[in-house]
């Protein structure tokens, strides 16, 4: 009666569950079986590399309606950080066609800071590799971002050695992160 009264809609029952986004599951998630071993836990505060990239910081790409992110160890030397978001409609399609356009559009290429466009449906449509360089592009962090459906999965491995990602080892990983969620 309270909440009729200060105009208040209380939803309970299945209509609530509906409206609520769902979770991402474990099962999408890379596992320690691609992570050759390396048990998956959280993304530690303080990351400086976004996880859900937007190169032109003047135009909005489109937002998930949930996501879920962790990181793991890769031996002493890397450290792969997962995301995977899911999109109503066609949102992940659209998000990955406005990465590549920012890219393009806001990519900086050799020894500057920002994003820089290294190669397009490498790993079949609606994926992108590209570097997130800092340091006047001594050092960068490697990602691949793919659209499956109706998630996205970013994948990105940074380097503690040399700053400098193994772009064959990330899209190895970014492979198993793609078929995890196509079978999904």
């Amino acid at each position: 009666m309270t909440a009729m009264i200060l105009g208040l809609v209380s939803v309970s029952g299945p209509a609530a569950a509906q409206q609520r986004p769902r979770g991402i599951p474990d099962r999408v998630m890379l596992q320690p079986d691609d992570l050759g071993g390396a048990v998956p836990g959280p993304v530690e505060d303080g990351l400086v590399w976004s996880l859900l990239p937007q190169p032109c910081a003047d135009t909005p790409v489109p937002g998930p309606v949930v996501s879920r992110t962790q990181a793991a160890d890769l031996g002493t030397r890397f450290r792969i950080y997962e995301n995977v978001a899911r999109y109503r409609g066609d949102g992940a399609h659209a998000y990955l066609t406005e990465l590549k356009a920012q890219l393009a559009r806001c990519g900086v290429g050799g020894d500057e800071e920002g994003f820089d466009p290294v190669a397009e449906d490498h790993l079949g449509p609606d994926s992108v590799l590209f570097l997130g360089t800092c340091d006047e592009g001594d050092r960068y962090v490697g990602y691949v971002a793919a659209a499956v459906g109706h998630y996205v999965v970013v994948v990105m491995m940074s380097d503690s050695y040399l700053g400098a990602a193994d772009l064959t080892t990330l899209n190895g990983l970014a492979n198993a992160a793609r078929n995890r969620v196509a079978a999904a």
